[in-house]
């Protein structure tokens, strides 16, 4: 068979490229439209190559896929705790990116209190690792960065009603980085109100639950248990053994949650996620 000039190009540059340096080079060649990028199927392990937020985008990429499959025209993606604003810039660009793949159109949302962290109410909310004040933000800079994000500024108790008030599109990922119990609790009101609100399974990333001092019973873990008692059929889980799928030694790995939502109307539904449809017998046929 010939071999094209374009494939004998690329055959050439895997023997020239040292391996550790491919996923960075192949990460380029997609972005200049040297080689074709890979399908946008989960779980994405090509498409969040050499990004500084992986998990955001990831998140957000597996939220666009479910969300094309059950033919949804419009989602929203969420970031609690925004701090001087790099996640939520970054959140915009991964929305972006989503969009464009899955013809899904996407809607970024950030919250904050604007003024750094609230005064820690007890020991659940890790006054050890938090202090009030900490992780201010400049606003007005941040608002001049942002292209298309929502930013609610403001007691995160009072900000995401008014978020659930405006009727936005159904939640597909959520980022939650409000480092405290209490913060945490009151974020979950996006979980706890009609099932238009959310996808049927929404995508999370809980920030604050690994290293020295986060425990089963103080911060974001607590936050989780708690909110699992209160719910019998809305339930938040870690997605197990994503390290393996992705093939990632990485922290944010062990972060990724799933909330799910077992009385939406949807969630019983093929969501796209699975397309292994058979599993024909191998070996010696004779």
């Amino acid at each position: 068979m010939e071999i094209n000039p374009r494939q004998r190009a690329l055959r050439a540059a895997r023997r020239l490229v040292p391996t550790p340096l491919r996923p960075k080079v192949r990460a380029s060649a997609i972005r200049h439209g040297l080689i074709d990028p890979p399908p946008f199927q989960y779980p994405f392990r090509e498409l969040i190559r050499d990004t500084p937020y992986p998990n955001y985008l990831w998140g957000t990429l597996c939220a666009a896929a479910v969300a094309a499959t059950l033919q949804y025209e419009r989602i929203s993606v969420i970031e609690f705790g925004v701090a001087g604003g790099n996640g939520l810039v970054a959140l915009e660009d991964c929305a972006r990116r989503a969009a464009a793949l899955s013809g899904v159109k996407i809607d970024v949302y950030g919250f904050d209190t604007g003024t750094g962290l609230p005064k820690p109410v007890d020991h659940r909310d890790l006054p050890q690792l938090w202090s009030e004040g900490f992780f201010p933000m400049d606003a007005d800079l941040l608002r001049r960065r942002l292209k298309d994000a929502r930013l609610f500024l403001g007691p995160v108790s009072e900000t995401v009603h008014e978020f659930i008030e405006s009727s936005p599109a159904p939640v597909g990922f959520v980022s939650f980085d409000l480092d405290m119990y209490s913060g945490t609790v009151d974020a979950f009101a996006a979980f706890e109100g009609g099932l238009d609100l959310v996808m049927p399974r929404v995508v999370c990333y809980f920030d604050d639950i690994i290293a020295f001092s986060h425990g089963d019973f103080s911060g974001e873990r607590l936050a989780i248990s708690e909110f699992n008692e209160r719910h019998e059929m809305r339930k938040i889980s870690r997605i197990y053994g994503l390290r393996f799928v992705m093939d990632l030694q990485q922290w944010w790995v062990e972060q990724m949650y799933m909330a799910h939502f077992f009385e939406h109307p949807k969630y019983n539904d093929f969501d796209g996620s699975n397309r292994i449809r058979e599993l024909p017998l191998g070996g010696d046929q004779n």
